[in-house]
């Protein structure tokens, strides 16, 4: 503000109204002055010149990529060897980033080689096409129009859809599944049951919290629009913009889309047992012998392997396994000692 005060007192007239303190010198001049003049000539200068706020400016926050390359990178420049912290804040951002996409990609990649079985004999050739096309997809917003499109994708593909999908959960936990099912898992599983309030939590709290939420954010969707922070070159300064339609049809599928595989599986999963020859049960809890052999495979007791037998209703039907694992396999852990002498017969030869 004192330098644009004194280019305008430079390239004007002398003014009644120009401040008694020095403006060559902004380092010589107190808040209180610039303050008490601005109280008495700051609507002549207005809008150029701003009021001296410090609480006010201090509130203005840096977020988003600004966060990290701009704000962080001006500190760092001011310390002392500022080369040797700014690479050792760059590493650690490469690092941050590396070990974030770690988990999404293994999210993204056991479902695929889960379902499919050919991708899972292909697990590389998967993983290299599955980042390739990550790296496609990301150039979008590497342009100079990037970050707004990183702002559609902040603020509509997860935020929204996360809430959706947690209807999705909570409905199918509380009333498909069934709470009193629910709480009878756990208790086989940690041997003791969680108190009661936790059924009427999940079916109607929760569900109608999160249905609230949904609510709220879609009728401020609707009746305010989407906007976003877009810099006007001309004014010099930030300006909320209505996004174009092309872009609201972008943001309609990216909720869509992320929103969409859980209501298609189920369907999915619904069709495939209701159509399949021979489908299990799906109704009721499991034969309590299941429960009883889960217990024991969580346990260090070990299994018999002698004494398993098929598991069989009453009626001769074989019962769906609930915890015993994909074909009704026993596991036992090798002692040490054995696995000891394995490896010193391979290393002699014998």
């Amino acid at each position: 503000n004192v330098g644009e005060l004194n280019l305008m007192m430079s390239h004007g007239s002398n003014q009644h109204w120009w401040p008694w303190f020095n403006t060559t010198d902004p380092t010589s001049v107190s808040i209180s002055d610039y303050r008490q003049w601005y109280r008495e000539y700051g609507a002549m200068v207005a809008p150029k010149i701003t009021d001296c706020n410090l609480e006010e400016e201090m509130n203005k926050g840096v977020e988003g990529t600004g966060l990290a390359f701009i704000a962080f990178t001006e500190v760092m420049a001011l310390f002392p060897a500022s080369p040797f912290w700014s690479t050792l804040f760059f590493l650690m951002l490469l690092n941050l980033g590396l070990s974030t996409m770690f988990g999404t990609m293994q999210g993204i990649l056991t479902p695929l080689m889960d379902n499919f079985s050919f991708l899972g004999r292909h697990r590389t050739l998967l993983t290299v096409c599955s980042c390739l096309l990550g790296f496609v997809i990301g150039i979008l917003f590497t342009q100079r129009s990037g970050n707004y499109f990183v702002t559609m994708f902040d603020d509509y593909s997860a935020t929204l859809p996360l809430v959706i999908v947690v209807v999705f959960e909570t409905i199918s936990v509380a009333w498909v599944y069934g709470t009193d099912r629910f709480l009878d898992d756990i208790e086989a599983m940690l041997k003791w049951r969680p108190p009661v309030v936790y059924k009427y939590l999940w079916k109607y709290v929760c569900l109608l919290a999160m249905l609230g939420l949904l609510a709220a954010s879609l009728l401020r969707m609707v009746f305010k629009g989407p906007t976003y922070t877009a810099w006007n070159q001309t004014k010099g300064s930030e300006m909320t913009l209505e996004y174009p339609d092309w872009a609201l049809v972008m943001i309609i599928l990216l909720i869509v889309f992320a929103s969409l595989p859980v209501p298609v599986g189920y369907i999915h999963t619904m069709l495939r047992h209701h159509w399949a020859p021979g489908a299990p049960p799906q109704e009721g809890p499991g034969a309590e012998v299941h429960r009883e052999l889960y217990t024991k495979c969580s346990s260090t007791d070990q299994l018999d392997p002698n004494s398993h037998q098929p598991l069989v209703e009453e009626d001769g039907v074989r019962s769906r396994a609930v915890f015993l694992p994909v074909g009704n396999e026993h596991y036992q852990l090798l002692s040490q000692q054995g696995e000891e002498e394995e490896e010193e017969e391979q290393d002699t030869g014998v």
